[in-house]
């Protein structure tokens, strides 16, 4: 991904965190649907929703990162390498660029993040947490939801 592409993104809330998605890995956003528990999962996988006739994991963000539980309103459904997946967000707030803005590549945030947290930056006065979308679902949701589909 170019250096323009990554300081693109999709600015969302979750859990009172602004957070942001690369603009690049987003395919659209939309509103929550119905969604399945699937055993075997961390508990910020909320389970499986059909969107465009496949299932893809649904990562409910607030939980991801370890902030207080809240409703989400949207998903923001992103690619994962081949693989697409739902993150269920408060809110979206609009695109932004990041680019010339000073961003710490080492965040502490907690361990469920599992790489996914590329860096924390400050917009407008906010901390706002950078994904990589490609690593915001474990491996073993992905195989839990296949095996889900190979079920059905």
């Amino acid at each position: 991904m170019s250096e323009a592409s990554r300081d693109t993104v999709l600015l969302v809330r979750a859990g009172g965190r602004a957070c942001a998605l690369p603009l690049a890995h987003v395919i659209e956003t939309l509103r929550p649907l119905p969604t399945t528990p699937c055993d075997g999962v961390p508990p910020f996988v909320l389970g499986a929703a059909v969107v465009r006739g496949a299932a893809v994991p649904v990562v409910k963000l607030d939980l991801f990162l370890g902030a207080g539980p809240s409703a989400a309103t949207r998903f923001v459904l992103v690619r994962c390498g081949a693989r697409a997946a739902a993150v269920a967000v408060d809110a979206v707030s609009g695109v932004a660029s990041l680019a010339g803005i000073e961003q710490d590549a080492t965040p502490l945030l907690g361990a469920g993040a599992e790489g996914a947290v590329e860096a924390l930056a400050a917009l407008d006065g906010e901390l706002v947490v950078l994904l990589r979308a490609a690593r915001i679902v474990p491996e073993d949701a992905w195989r839990s939801i296949a095996g889900r589909e190979d079920e059905g």
